[in-house]
């Protein structure tokens, strides 16, 4: 029942839609954060729907890449922009720790947050412009568990800053146990992604399995690394781990995502698939 508990506690956080279960235990936070990859497996499923209507539609492709660029930061509410928003003003004022924590935690908005979102969004609209026309739609699902999966471990593993929200949950004994959860639903979530293309790689992805497995693995290592730098980098700078960073770190992975999604994509169509 705890599983169950920490999974509506995680979606009720972490998604905008209304949670089916209202349910909290202030004992399983960290569980909670364990359970970031099912709720980016909510998050992918309702993209991919999303992505199959449109093209059904025929929508063009700007509108489209404007409607899914949209509905992937406004499924969790501007929550992870938000933190990106932050830790870019902190970051980039380029002052001592002890300021940049200062600005990180401070609601006003200032002008590296403002510069640095215009470009945020201009690179995903860009890179969804290119992915959209060649793309799989089993990549939207993998794209936002790998970016939540990687970043639940990370609040996981690392010290928070002093005024993070998860000082406390960090005492906790033993929460390193947590990450078996956030393994196991990864490992299922990418399994199911591989039955489905080798039931539908050749009808619905439009390239052989092999080709199409090798986008994904390139997906997914991509995503990971580009998740462990972006942490890494801000921890550094910010002197430990937040929700902030955690939002932080999901902005750049899932931008890492879509811009290796468009480029693997793009060069199957031109060099692999047959014309």
């Amino acid at each position: 029942m705890k599983y169950i508990t920490a999974f509506f506690m995680a979606w009720g956080n972490f998604i905008t839609l209304p949670c089916p279960l209202k349910k909290w235990d202030n004992n399983l936070k960290n569980l909670m954060l364990a359970f970031l990859p099912a709720v980016g497996a909510v998050v992918g499923v309702l993209w991919m729907v999303l992505f199959v209507v449109l093209r059904s539609l025929n929508a063009p492709v700007s509108l489209a890449s404007l409607v899914m660029v949209f509905y992937i930061f406004a499924i969790c509410g501007f929550m992870h922009m938000d933190g990106y928003m932050d830790c870019m003003d902190a970051i980039l004022s380029r002052r001592p720790l002890e300021d940049r924590q200062r600005i990180l935690k401070d609601s006003n908005v200032g002008a590296f947050a403002v510069v640095t979102l215009v470009f945020l969004v201009l690179a995903w609209y860009a890179t969804m412009n290119i992915a959209l026309p060649v793309s799989d739609q089993i990549s939207f699902l993998l794209i936002p568990v790998i970016s939540r999966g990687m970043a639940g471990s990370f609040v996981l593993s690392y010290k928070p800053i002093g005024h993070s929200q998860y000082v406390e949950d960090y005492k906790q004994p033993n929460r390193g146990k947590y990450h078996a959860v956030v393994l196991v639903q990864m490992a299922v979530i990418v399994t199911i992604a591989v039955v489905f293309t080798y039931m539908y790689s050749a009808s619905v992805l439009g390239a052989g399995v092999k080709t199409c497995l090798i986008n994904m693995a390139i997906l997914i290592i991509v995503q990971a690394i580009a998740s462990f730098i972006a942490c890494a980098y801000a921890r550094k700078q910010l002197g430990g781990m937040s929700g902030d960073i955690a939002g932080y770190t999901i902005c750049f992975s899932e931008l890492a995502g879509i811009f290796t999604l468009a480029l693997t994509q793009y060069y199957t169509e031109m060099f692999v698939m047959p014309i």
